[in-house]
């Protein structure tokens, strides 16, 4: 043995022959089975891939250690709307459009970035030591799983469960699509809120003051409501309103919907751009009469005003002056103008809450669209009773709250994006806009009968997280019948965080009972998110991101500061970044290895919500690796051991006891998800118990036989924690690994 302890020459050596090695098969009737939450193809991975990659790794060794055939699928995720915004910018850098390199063009430099992206995140989880099967690697955009999820569309779609709807939803101005309500961010933030005058139809002298945050909405009236509670307009209800600038006429309507207590108690209605006064213009059925807004018994009448184009810019609804204008621009102008016209009363500030994408940061306008969805009460439904009989269990439990508050409230899920790198709508149109839906254009013809009529492919494609709620199924071989899914799907566990529990968790629950009719895991291991010493969320322009393979090989404060400074575009932040780098790390980065970053991991494994990175704990693992390293030097020393443990004195029978007890307390918190305890656990043991008490009583007694095979016993229990370590001192002394492979 070295003098030494250095992990890296061991850690590489062992990386390279596990990649090449996946752990053996074992002939059992137990089996244990996950799936790797697919990092997305956007560029490498960060500290919390690691963090859960661990907890993974670990339950795949320790399961298989106690004779479970053990199975961890291994993949990559397209990331629709992530990754085609990486290469949108990289191409934005040399002055180029994805408009000007057309569909096709651009999604070759897509597939050149998955290229480069996967094999820096594949090569990150091997340097990591994780026990997967290479062969068995699954994309969510490769021949056959794309075949799945074109299957799962079009069985939806033939169950009508799957439908093509005109609807309000989240717009980005900025990426051109439709987003979930769980990609849109609120900001709170001091804003304004107006005062505006609405003249009364045949009595313009007389007006109702209703107070809003955007004003430049007004082109999309079409009623203003107040409360039938309100004493102070009741005798305004059925009255109508005429509609500044264009001059429509609107109803004033009644709905406790109205909080007397905000603004004036009148609340101007516009369907079109506001989710919320969407469900009251569909509630009154209110639609359009030349100028005259009406109110009908058909709901299919209800047709909302729409004043902005995809760009956010104000289109032909609204009247000339106001045309083609960006809507914050629209906001000066109106307000302007209103002015003017003496029918502002009054600016206020006001507390509001702005909606952003969470990709592009830029203000959210609800947009009416087309746009495909799936029908989700019913899923809902059954997934629900599956955590309510606890046959889908949450750790820590507290996170089922969540799930619930979630599920109790789904409405229809929009699954189509305006994007250009996916899974591509397998649906056709004709000339005269009747779609059609088939695997193929060549099945759609022929399930249709349409002939050679001229039809053109649905640009849009699938949201990412439609594809991803079919990995744990998918990725195994559905919809075909074969070996793997037969021997390991349902899945036993999954490790997520959980700010994707209702992005990705629910969605495979539902999925799975729809396709499988079986549960996709019965075990959810709710992590926390990983922050950094001061609480504060990783972030490039934080400039406190840690990549896990620095802290493995170790890095100079120079090109840490390079690293982290690349490609900011932000003026000054590259000279904040790099005084802050500076202030943290002075001396660069040490090198740690990665057995001391897994237990580390693994001691931060609690069940709160947010965990801070330490740099003091990382050390003092990496203190641990020499102590385990260091005792496996002073056994070598003797030449006398025993084959087998052998109790002939007091210190023997203590180290025994002390031992099993260890073993008993961290299969107990293995079994309940708390690796921070058995982590704490193992540190112990080893430290007080084994190195600081029975190494010394052995020297003291001048007996040392038994060290040899408790020292085996000790690297066997502390291996899936510390495999490298363990694996190679391991073979040291015994000329085999621990697990044969």
């Amino acid at each position: 043995m070295d003098k030494r302890y250095s992990p890296l020459d061991i850690e590489e050596k062992w990386a390279n022959i596990w990649k090449d090695n996946p752990l053996p098969n074992i002939k059992s009737d137990s089996k244990f089975s996950q799936v790797i939450p697919p990092p997305n193809v956007t560029g490498t991975l960060h500290m919390g891939h690691s963090f859960q990659y661990a907890i993974m790794d670990f339950y795949t060794r320790y399961n298989h250690m106690r004779s479970v055939k053990s199975y961890w699928q291994i993949g990559t995720d397209h990331a629709g709307i992530a990754t085609q915004l990486v290469v949108e910018n990289n191409l934005v850098t040399d002055g180029i459009k994805k408009e000007d390199l057309g569909r096709e063009k651009f999604l070759e430099q897509v597939w050149e970035w998955k290229d480069f992206s996967e094999k820096q995140i594949t090569n990150q989880i091997k340097r990591l030591g994780c026990s997967v099967n290479w062969d068995k690697y699954r994309f969510t955009l490769d021949e056959k799983f794309s075949k799945a999820v074109t299957k799962a569309f079009v069985d939806l779609f033939n169950k009508d469960k799957i439908y093509r709807g005109y609807r309000l939803v989240n717009w980005d101005p900025s990426l051109q699509t439709a987003v979930s309500d769980l990609e849109v961010k609120r900001q709170e933030k001091e804003g304004k809120i107006w005062h505006i005058k609405y003249p009364l139809e045949n009595d313009i002298s007389n007006f109702l003051v209703i107070a809003t945050t955007r004003p430049e909405t007004m082109f999309g009236d079409m009623a203003v409501a107040i409360n039938p509670n309100d004493k102070r307009y009741l005798s305004f209800i059925g009255k109508n309103i005429v509609l500044p600038f264009s001059n429509r006429i609107i109803p004033i309507i009644g709905d406790e919907y109205v909080d007397m207590e905000f603004g004036t108690g009148c609340l101007k209605i516009t369907p079109g751009h506001d989710f919320n006064d969407y469900e009251i213009g569909k509630k009154y059925n209110l639609y359009l009469d030349g100028e005259v807004v009406k109110s009908s018994k058909n709901q299919s009448d209800f047709k909302p005003v729409n004043i902005f184009d995809r760009f956010a810019y104000t289109n032909d609804s609204v009247p000339d002056p106001f045309k083609n204008l960006d809507r914050f621009k629209a906001r000066k102008e109106v307000l302007s103008e209103l002015e003017k016209m003496d029918l502002l009363v009054k600016e206020e500030t006001h507390q509001i809450s702005v909606p952003r994408g969470e990709r592009s940061n830029v203000v959210i306008e609800p947009r009416l669209s087309f746009q495909w969805y799936v029908r989700t009460d019913e899923m809902a439904k059954k997934a629900n009773e599956m955590v309510e009989k606890k046959i889908i269990r949450f750790h820590p439990n507290n996170w089922v709250k969540t799930y619930f508050n979630w599920m109790n409230n789904i409405e229809d899920w929009c699954i189509s994006r305006q994007i250009w790198w996916g899974h591509r709508i397998p649906a056709w149109y004709d000339d005269e806009n009747n779609c059609y839906v088939a695997e193929t254009e060549e099945l759609v013809r022929k399930k249709y009968n349409l002939g050679s009529k001229v039809l053109k492919q649905d640009d849009d494609v699938l949201d990412t997280w439609f594809s991803s709620s079919l990995w744990p199924f998918a990725s195994l071989g559905w919809p075909k019948d074969n070996q793997d899914l037969k021997n390991f799907f349902p899945t036993d566990l999954l490790v997520t965080g959980f700010d994707i529990i209702f992005f990705w968790v629910a969605r495979m629950m539902m999925m799975s009972i729809e396709f499988t009719n079986q549960i996709p895991f019965k075990d959810v291991y709710v992590t926390g998110l990983i922050r950094d010493e001061n609480g504060q969320k990783m972030s490039k322009s934080k400039g406190n991101i840690i990549d896990p393979l620095d802290l493995i090989y170790g890095i100079s404060l120079e090109d840490l500061v390079k690293k982290r400074t690349s490609n900011l575009m932000q003026d000054g932040l590259a000279e904040k970044i790099e005084k802050r780098t500076r202030k943290q790390f002075p001396n660069g980065i040490d090198s740690y290895g990665s057995d001391a970053l897994r237990m580390m991991f693994f001691s931060l494994a609690t069940h709160a919500k947010e965990i801070s990175f330490e740099m003091g704990r990382l050390k003092g693992y990496r203190n641990f690796c020499t102590k385990i390293w260091n005792a496996g030097r002073f056994i070598q020393n003797f030449e006398n051991h025993n084959e087998k443990f052998e109790p002939k004195n007091n210190a023997d029978n203590k180290i025994l006891n002390d031992f099993n007890k260890c073993k008993q307390r961290v299969e107990r918190n293995i079994e309940e998800f708390r690796l921070d305890l058995a982590m704490n656990e193992v540190y112990e043991f080893f430290w007080s118990k084994f190195c600081d008490e029975y190494l010394e009583a052995c020297k003291d007694l001048n007996e040392t036989k038994n060290l040899l095979p408790i020292y085996k016993e000790i690297l066997v229990f502390i291996h899936p924690f510390a495999p490298f370590i363990t694996e190679e001192l391991h073979t040291i002394f015994f000329n085999a690994p621990i697990i044969e492979r």
